[in-house]
């Protein structure tokens, strides 16, 4: 027996085959997924079911009993009634719910007030908010989804905008409590909830595809949990991927008041996870991305001082490993925070000096700086879900890709990091998420 997971990724979308006796990957594939064009941040979700239906078709003589989808989470498009994208992909990067909308306040701001819960720029609450105030929803639209349960829709032919608690709570104004969109509340603060997905269980197939099973879209930061960390008590999970996210499991439902300071809109979040539990969870705009922008900056360089092109992640790698320790501070926020920090604020290199103005300073205070921002987000949670974690498990390729920042983590939280045993942690997840609901 083998299970289909396909993950739909902000950078990437990939596809394995998993083997669920055997708790391994047999067959993987990826493609890149991109935005519509340089400096937005939508998506075609018709492409990219166009893009997973060519993977599809190159696995034609694989065999697979189930469909599990994993979702880069927060972001919507909208469907009409006969199941098919009236919008682009609105992604979790979309910098809208920052826009002014009243009284100087954002329309991310203004949301959080009225509602209570914390709501960001990205999450598809905010976007649709800003949507139905502009005037930009198509006429045509009867609700939104995930991108993910859009290519189950479209797997399948189903029709109805349906999506599980993980990917439901990522849209915002979820109350977990209720395992429900707190419509009421949503709506006093003047959202339209018309077009708001059904919430089903955790089992629900949204149809079948060539017979088999297809499952609603599971977010994927629990898919990469679930497949990553095999020890939920002893473990902290620490996610580094397009964005980065640090999180832990715990069974209760804590009070999630007492995690949400309203001056500052800073929160955790708490999201869903499958069956049963949570996962308490910091969440950073600045993750893999943010090297990547530093790798490509020392390749400009090169390129228009010698006209080389070199590797330049393996020399950046040998570079800042014989400089263990710098006096120089990084804070590398290129694309903002949650909180309606701007891109750029406060961003920047400090203390440069003479003796620490050299491209190892600068590499290794870079990735000091996001192992730093990581503990800090963890240092918030309650003392409650932190007792008794003694390693951290990494997921993403964000780290496993990139030995300096595995280095600062280990360090920055006095803890061994753990590798997951997957390459493809969401695509992987979402096939033991499909299995084990089978």
């Amino acid at each position: 027996m083998n299970i289909l997971g396909i993950d739909i990724g902000t950078t990437s979308i990939c596809m394995v085959l998993y083997d669920p006796k055997k708790r391994k990957i047999v067959e993987m594939q990826s493609v890149q997924n991109a935005f519509l064009s340089a400096g937005n941040f939508l998506q075609d979700a018709d492409e990219i079911v166009k893009k997973v239906e060519e993977m599809l078709k190159k696995w034609e003589s694989f065999s697979f009993d189930a469909v599990g989808i994993s979702s880069q989470m927060h972001g919507i498009v909208y469907v009409s009634d006969s199941g098919r994208a009236v919008s682009p992909l609105y992604t979790w990067k979309n910098p809208w719910g920052n826009c002014t909308f009243k009284n100087g306040e954002s329309f991310a701001r203004y949301l959080t007030g009225r509602t209570g819960y914390p709501l960001y720029t990205g999450y598809g609450t905010v976007t649709h908010f800003y949507l139905q105030t502009t005037g930009d929803i198509s006429g045509d639209a009867v609700g939104f989804v995930d991108i993910g349960d859009y290519l189950a829709m479209r797997l399948t032919g189903a029709k109805n905008p349906v999506v599980n608690p993980s990917v439901g709570a990522s849209f915002g104004g979820f109350n977990n409590s209720l395992g429900n969109f707190d419509m009421e509340v949503i709506e006093k603060a003047g959202v339209n909830i018309g077009f708001y997905p059904r919430i089903c269980t955790w089992t629900e197939v949204v149809g079948h595809y060539h017979g088999k099973k297809v499952f609603t879209a599971l977010g994927d930061h629990q898919a990469s949990f679930l497949a990553a960390v095999e020890d939920r008590k002893r473990s902290i999970g620490v996610n580094v991927g397009t964005g980065a996210q640090v999180s832990v499991y715990a069974s209760d439902l804590l009070d999630e008041a007492d995690f949400f300071d309203r001056k500052t809109g800073s929160s955790i979040d708490i999201r869903p996870f499958p069956r049963e539990g949570y996962l308490y969870t910091g969440a950073s705009l600045n993750g893999g991305k943010v090297y990547e922008r530093l790798a490509l900056f020392f390749q400009e360089v090169c390129r228009q001082f010698t006209g080389i092109t070199p590797d330049i992640y393996e020399k950046m790698e040998q570079i800042a490993a014989e400089q263990k320790k710098t006096s120089l501070i990084a804070c590398p926020n290129l694309y903002g925070a949650r909180e309606g920090k701007k891109a750029g604020e406060n961003s920047g290199f400090f203390g440069l000096t003479e003796e620490n103005f050299h491209p190892g300073d600068l590499i290794r205070s870079y990735v000091h700086a996001m192992a730093v921002e990581l503990f800090q987000l963890y240092e918030i949670f309650p003392e409650k879900v932190k007792k008794e974690k003694t390693q951290i498990v990494s997921s993403g390729n964000g780290l496993g890709k990139n030995a300096l920042l595995c280095e600062e983590v280990e360090s920055v939280f006095g803890r061994p990091l753990r590798f997951s045993p997957f390459e493809e942690e969401a695509a992987a997840g979402a096939a033991i998420f499909a299995w084990e609901n089978l």
